[in-house]
């Protein structure tokens, strides 16, 4: 389920169209650790390995940046500069980024109502545009929905959480970072029979096109869950059943 409002939780939104929310929190979609998002963003910087790209590189310090890590102070602030500069070139991921800009800031302060009414309008013109330019909504609904999904798990709103991962699931029935949406908004609404089904049948699987294990991914869901202040009983028992430890998503965090 996830995205933080540090991570990249989105596929790249294509040009003259609505961007994808970062999920505030939890991350769902696996990135380097921060330190290697600024190595990243310096190879871009100097050329050396590939093509110098400093749009690239920008790019790549910023999500370093987001991280919290390698001595670089989180600015959104500075972030929007940098991003309404790209934009004004007609940078198409910049746009995208300045539509989630707002969102990732009011998930980072704790404002999750805002922020899963901000991404439901960001999801309800990904959806317009979508359905517009193939006939139906498709995969970018899919996501863009899941990360409504995520907003309101973190807004307390499971049933709309539910229900939003629900029509997410029937559009993209394949994708594991979709059904931990659904399974820990059954976790919260009290179907622990079903949840706890849920949770054990994909232990050992990978998340869906990443190298990220389902049960990694829930333990860091969780941890996440825990520092927003959102916790239910079940969670150190499906741990326990996935084989994981909260210690591993700290230590992730730390890193």
């Amino acid at each position: 389920m996830r995205s933080d409002p540090r991570s990249q939780g989105s596929i790249p939104a294509r040009a003259g169209e609505p961007g994808f929310c970062q999920r505030p929190y939890p991350r769902r979609r696996v990135h380097p650790r921060a330190g290697g998002m600024l190595g990243l963003g310096g190879l871009y910087e100097s050329g050396r390995g590939v093509a110098q790209d400093y749009g690239k590189a920008r790019e790549w310090y910023e999500k370093a940046a987001d991280k919290g890590d390698v001595g670089v102070t989180q600015d959104y602030a500075k972030a929007r500069d940098w991003y309404e500069k790209a934009a004004a070139k007609d940078n198409a991921s910049a746009m995208a980024a300045l539509e989630r800009l707002p969102i990732r800031e009011a998930a980072g302060a704790g404002r999750y109502t805002e922020a899963l009414q901000l991404q439901e309008a960001v999801a309800a013109k990904v959806e317009a545009v979508e359905t517009k330019r193939q006939g139906k909504p498709g995969e970018e609904t899919a996501q863009a929905l899941s990360d409504v999904a995520v907003c309101a798990l973190l807004a307390r709103e499971f049933t709309k959480a539910l229900t939003v991962a629900d029509r997410a699931h029937a559009l993209l029935p394949d994708d594991l970072g979709i059904e931990t949406n659904r399974v820990h908004a059954l976790m919260f609404l009290g179907r622990e029979e079903d949840c706890k089904a849920v949770y054990l049948a994909h232990k050992g699987k990978p998340t869906s096109g990443q190298d990220e294990l389902w049960e990694r991914a829930i333990v860091e869901d969780f941890a996440e869950f825990r520092k927003a202040g959102l916790t239910h009983p079940m969670m150190a028992d499906i741990e326990k059943g996935l084989g994981v430890s909260p210690l591993i998503a700290i230590e992730r965090q730390r890193r």
